[in-house]
């Protein structure tokens, strides 16, 4: 029996990781509404540097036999993040750069899939970039209008300009994604691993929510 396309499979297997993911009190803030732009601004810091380390990883990866066809640089996000990061720091922006524990943690995770791993790629790459391509720009708006921000002022991050049909885009990207060749003890190995990117994510906004005071 053929196996259903790896997409699938992560989507079904880190569906409980990826709920827990969404709903620590900082996510749901910002989901809400109700996140101050301070806030906000750190959830930039703290992915400046998760985003830059993926995105190390995959140009690492680009002449992998199996992953290298997720070498996408428009999906690229680091600019993006340094953008938005000099709208809300200003031109001093990198002075506003710190790391913290959980941040270290999903870093350390990137660098083991990078130096021992290659495959646990797929889930990290899946997880960061698909749910923004899908529903970034409804978020975008909802957070311009709550910080009263002029037109793509500060969401540079959500807006995937080199992309011209999105729709279009994520068939490719998944097309991709399960043409990854994997057996079935690779599939429960990148479920797992799909849990623990989820798994850092949370940590990373429940780091914020007490940074924040969010609880």
């Amino acid at each position: 029996m053929d196996r259903e396309p790896l997409s699938k499979l992560l989507y079904r297997g880190t569906s409980d990781a990826h709920r827990a993911a969404e709903n620590t009190p900082y996510m749901l803030a910002l989901f809400q509404g109700k996140l101050t732009e301070d806030a906000y601004r750190l959830w930039l810091v703290r992915f400046h540097t998760v985003y830059s380390a993926l995105e190390r990883t995959t140009e690492a990866l680009r002449d992998h036999p199996a992953v290298g066809g997720l070498h996408l640089p428009q999906l690229n996000r680091t600019e993006a993040i340094e953008r938005d990061l000099a709208h809300f720091y200003g031109r001093d922006w990198r002075a506003a750069l710190e790391s913290s524990p959980a941040t270290d943690a999903y870093t350390a995770r990137l660098d083991r899939v990078r130096e021992e791993w290659p495959l646990g790629l797929v889930p990290h790459h899946w997880i960061r970039y698909a749910g923004y391509l899908h529903g970034g720009a409804t978020l975008a708006r909802m957070l311009s209008t709550a910080y009263g921000l002029s037109e793509g002022a500060g969401m540079a991050f959500y807006d995937f300009a080199e992309i011209e049909d999105t729709h279009a885009f994520v068939t490719e990207y998944h097309a991709r994604m399960n043409a990854v060749p994997v057996t079935d003890e690779d599939v429960a190995a990148l479920v797992a691993e799909g849990d623990h990117a989820f798994d850092g994510n949370a940590a990373i906004t429940v780091e914020l929510g007490e940074t924040c005071g969010i609880g």
